[in-house]
């Protein structure tokens, strides 16, 4: 096995990723006249100087060829739409050595922790996770209870469970939702042992709630956060990224952001 090159997508330990693979499973409703383009996603990643793009394979074919090099590009490697409303699963549709091609430094996988399909899920996450470390890609785990057995799926228990899933299945990262209680994510954190956990950004909310949120997180001992409406639906998308680094790097206070926005 090749050595795994986490460090192309971390600074220091911390990381920052801009994720756009919404598209796939949540439709263009999260997307405006601007925001649609992936070009525009592009520029924000680039300039903001981004340790990784989240982007499903079609988008990376058609727009991450004149940014190949200049934006460390993770490439989701399964996914699915809400329209059907099949149990949780996402099956595979990019192959571990099509992501290599594109110029991958990292791949992505969604779990559905709980799900009814869970050996399916987890026979497929185990064969992508071999292979990617033969290539020595490090692999991103999209650690998501759902199903009818998880009647909460931010709970401090079925988080932690995710959390320690992600670790027993090899992932190198897990990236997983916040429970808003930062003493009772310490425990969750602890629990993902070695594996590095970056937290989801979640839905769009206004500077304050969100930069407060990103301290908090922060201070739970975490790698850092994947984050994406928060800034590409940002009006001033720059200045969120500027404001987020300081936080998240250099561990500014939440007022220090806030006065980055004016």
């Amino acid at each position: 096995m090749k050595r795994i090159k986490i460090e192309k997508i971390l600074t220091d330990g911390k990381s920052m990723l801009l994720a756009y693979d919404q598209g796939l499973e949540h439709g263009p409703v999260d997307f405006n006249t601007r925001n649609v383009d992936p070009n525009y996603i592009l520029y924000i990643a680039m300039h903001g100087r981004y340790n990784g793009l989240i982007l499903q394979k079609g988008i990376a074919e058609q727009y991450h060829e004149h940014y190949h090099k200049k934006i460390p590009l993770i490439v989701k490697l399964n996914g699915k739409s809400n329209i059907p409303r099949i149990f949780p699963i996402a099956k595979q549709m990019c192959s571990v050595k099509k992501a290599v091609d594109l110029g991958a430094d990292a791949v992505g996988y969604t779990v559905y922790v709980g799900s009814p399909l869970e050996p399916d899920i987890f026979k497929e996450f185990g064969e992508v996770q071999e292979e990617a470390h033969d290539y020595g890609l490090p692999v991103i785990a999209w650690m998501y209870p759902r199903g009818r057995y998880v009647s909460n799926d931010t709970s401090t228990s079925m988080l932690a469970y995710a959390a320690r899933q992600g670790l027993e299945l090899g992932a190198d990262f897990i990236k997983i939702k916040y429970n808003d209680n930062p003493e009772e994510f310490k425990w969750i954190v602890r629990c993902a042992g070695n594996t590095k956990v970056m937290v989801a950004g979640g839905k769009k909310i206004d500077d304050l709630s969100f930069f407060t949120k990103v301290k908090n997180i922060m201070g739970t001992g975490v790698s850092g956060l994947a984050v994406g409406r928060n800034v590409w639906q940002h009006d001033t998308p720059m200045k969120v990224t500027a404001a987020l680094k300081k936080i998240i790097f250099e561990n500014s206070s939440v007022e220090n952001a806030l006065k980055m926005m004016k």
